[in-house]
């Protein structure tokens, strides 16, 4: 989840003329703000395509799994980088969730150190240690039975507009007054197409690889001009999975603009032949109570009702990959209870924003903060119950 402190909209002046004008120029720019230098040399060579790790089957809106049992995933985010522990998966798993996901940072300005795993000039971009961590990660969720979803999120690559502090260190030399992202620096989007090329050679002889979550929340506040194009970004990096990786069978899970607004969810659909049954569709659906009761629980309706349709009228498999409401603007779990049963009667899966945050603060998303004194694990029982109870459902 980006977490911007000020949101800035693209500038005024930006016309979709000076948009392809700054992605034709930025073919000859090799220069990254605050991720290395950028690398001509290609990606290592991944090895050749393999089959049988399990893998989940996409027919109509349905998920099966390896046997053909229709599945619908619902289980938790581990968001906060590095803050996963080797018992979580097991714990979650106890608790009746099928399914984590996971995300490792690339290209981007993020709260703490050593977030950021980009590192250009190593294999596929990424810093090893890091890349050796998510894989840790992985196989943690592996080993007690669960599903993974996999993102490679980058806080520039998305936007690079979140606040001015985000906006300066993608963009240092201020060329690119719209934002400096994959859609206005194609070389930036190219070497992140080699992140995930390198990724995908790593992952797709893992078993349980639920999907992979290409680039969540792309172009926060750009207008429904940029629907293709984000569109057309994805289909690149699938391309670029199956041929070059060799990965044909994992999932992808793709989103609208306006960082997966759900209410937009239906203009991420993607009509071309080759990806049908290929693709699951995902919006954000965070509950932010600031009306009376009854407003707010219409706006969950109303949100969770797009996808659901799409779902329906493009028979297409959908997931909410963010979900979740602060602990400080539902201190009984009300609207937790209502999302989370709303969301098991339309039978849309989800995953829980989130299990870990590396916070004290109980008003905030996670299941479990620190204790301030200690830094021992305090849960959220009551939290955890809800989320529990519907798992099991």
């Amino acid at each position: 989840m980006t977490q911007p402190l000020q949101t800035l909209a693209p500038s005024a002046s930006l016309s979709r003329r000076s948009v392809l004008i700054a992605m034709a120029s930025t073919l000859a720019a090799v220069a990254c703000g605050g991720g290395g230098s950028a690398s001509s040399s290609p990606a290592p060579t991944p090895p050749p395509p393999t089959s049988g790790p399990a893998r989940l089957t996409l027919k109509g809106s349905q998920m099966l799994t390896p046997d053909g049992t229709p599945i619908i995933l619902r289980g938790m985010n581990e968001g906060t980088w590095g803050e996963m522990r080797s018992t979580d998966a097991a714990m979650l798993a106890g608790q009746g969730a099928k399914v984590v996901r996971v995300l490792i940072r690339w290209w981007g300005l993020y709260g703490g150190t050593d977030v950021e795993s980009r590192v250009d000039a190593s294999p596929g971009h990424f810093d090893p240690a890091h890349v050796t961590r998510l894989l840790q990660e992985i196989q943690w969720c592996l080993d007690a039975g669960l599903w993974v979803v996999v993102a490679i999120d980058s806080n520039c690559g998305q936007n690079g507009l979140q606040n001015t502090d985000m906006a300066a260190y993608c963009d240092p030399s201020g060329l690119y007054p719209g934002g400096r992202n994959f859609w206005t620096d194609l070389t930036q989007r190219q070497l992140f197409k080699e992140a995930w090329i390198y990724l995908a050679g790593l992952l797709k002889t893992k078993p349980n690889i639920a999907f992979y979550e290409l680039l969540p929340e792309p172009l926060q506040g750009w207008d429904s001009t940029y629907g293709d194009d984000v569109s057309a970004f994805y289909q690149e990096l699938m391309t670029a999975i199956e041929d070059v990786a060799g990965d044909t069978r994992t999932p992808f899970l793709v989103g609208a603009r306006d960082a997966y607004n759900i209410n937009l969810c239906d203009e991420a659909y993607i009509a071309t032949p080759r990806w049908a049954n290929r693709v699951v569709y995902t919006g954000n659906l965070f509950i932010h109570p600031n009306g009376t009761q009854a407003q707010n629980l219409a706006t969950i309706d109303s949100r969770l009702g797009a996808l659901a349709t799409m779902k329906t009228n493009r028979n297409v498999p959908v997931f909410i990959q963010q979900f979740g409401v602060r602990s400080g603007d539902d201190p009984g779990q009300f609207y937790l209870d209502a999302g989370l049963s709303r969301m098991n009667a339309a039978g849309i899966g989800y995953t829980g924003w989130q299990w870990r945050q590396n916070t004290t603060s109980p008003d905030e998303y996670a299941v479990v903060i620190e204790d301030p004194n200690t830094g021992a694990d305090i849960v959220k029982t009551g939290v955890l119950q809800v989320y529990s109870k519907y798992w099991k459902a």
